[in-house]
């Protein structure tokens, strides 16, 4: 897939005439349809945006405001890369603490590439298949790619199919699924070892391998099912922007469990009370603002959203440090009005 994305990406620059032409031209990405359904779309919502090439952006106005950027998406990061089901599994089949450290830091590098080989190819679509891609009225949209809100998420694959030769198209469209294959199957595998082995166990206490094992796999078609079910709801989902779907849900259930991690390992003080009762509470008020958002919907271009200011005003990056810092609070709060865990229990290491 890495080669296959390298392919694309020099296509890509190679349609648009390199990167200087590239710059230039997305700025004049817009749609020439802008109107209908009877709808007044503003301007903001089909030109591109002034800062598109810019990481760290207004702290008010921006899409991704530049201090949720920085500390937001770092405490998102902690969690998942610190106690991700996924990546603590990979991370235990490592042969020694060293292999770990190194796969870690690797996989750090590789984060590096997603920019080039995803982030840039996606805009560049816009400038090829700026009708479709960039699409802001309804019907267009919905003839385009069969979604209301936008079409943004299918311009990768928009690519992969109109630029890609035959060969390396078909192989590329194969290596794709087996990708999404392969990170399907870990999800539903760490989902299953979770729930078979700290909830199963609780429930049925004598329960046998086989039946821990037919447990966990129909715990896997449960989830399978809720998956498909919920694909609809990811569509609408922050105007129909798989990133920020993916970022806003994990800055509303990551930051509990971020800081009592952190905590744990830096504070001997924090003890199993002031750990659960945090937990609970940040992942209560995230499980609000989220549930919120799927009932009133967010605001685009095209609508306001009727929910209330004070749960879904507050960029999700920016809820994410409020979240991490009031979970930090009760972590210590009710540690500190409990026992201690004895010193016997508490590793110095």
């Amino acid at each position: 897939m890495l080669i296959g994305s390298f392919i694309l990406m020099g296509y890509a620059f190679t349609e648009v005439g390199g990167y200087e032409s590239f710059t230039e031209k997305y700025m004049n990405a817009i749609p020439t349809i802008v109107e209908g359904d009877n709808l007044t779309i503003s301007s903001k919502c089909y030109t591109p945006q002034a800062d598109s090439f810019h990481i760290f952006r207004n702290a008010v106005t921006g899409d991704l405001p530049w201090p949720g950027t920085i500390f937001g998406m770092t405490i998102v990061a902690l969690w998942y890369w610190c106690t991700d089901q996924v990546i603590v599994q990979r991370c235990l089949s490592g042969k020694n603490m060293s292999h770990v450290k190194a796969a870690c830091i690797m996989c750090g590098y590789l984060k590096l590439l997603p920019m080039f080989l995803m982030v840039m190819p996606g805009m560049i679509s816009r400038i090829l298949y700026t009708e479709k891609v960039a699409c802001v009225v309804p019907s267009e949209c919905v003839k385009h790619c069969g979604v209301e809100v936008g079409c943004s998420n299918y311009a990768y694959p928009m690519m992969v199919l109109e630029l890609m030769p035959d060969g390396l198209r078909g192989l590329m469209m194969s290596v794709m699924l087996a990708s999404l294959m392969s990170s399907l199957t870990s999800i539903f595998h760490s989902a299953s070892t979770l729930f078979t082995m700290d909830l199963y166990t609780k429930i049925r206490k004598q329960a046998s391998e086989k039946e821990l094992l037919i447990a966990g796999r129909l715990f896997i078609i449960i989830l399978i099912v809720i998956s498909i079910l919920w694909v609809p709801l990811v569509q609408v989902s922050q105007n129909g922007q798989l990133f920020h779907y993916i970022e806003a849900i994990s800055s509303y259930l990551g930051p509990p469990i971020a800081a009592v991690f952190l905590l744990a390992i830096f504070c001997k003080r924090v003890n199993e009370q002031g750990a659960f009762w945090g937990l609970v509470t940040g992942l209560v008020i995230g499980l609000i603002r989220m549930i919120a958002e799927f009932v009133y919907g967010t605001s685009s271009c095209l609508a306001t959203s009727d929910c209330p200011k004070i749960i879904c005003e507050v960029h999700y990056l920016y809820f994410a440090i409020i979240l991490f810092f009031v979970s930090v609070l009760v972590i210590l709060g009710i540690s500190l009005l409990t026992k201690p865990i004895p010193d016997v229990h508490v590793s110095n290491e």
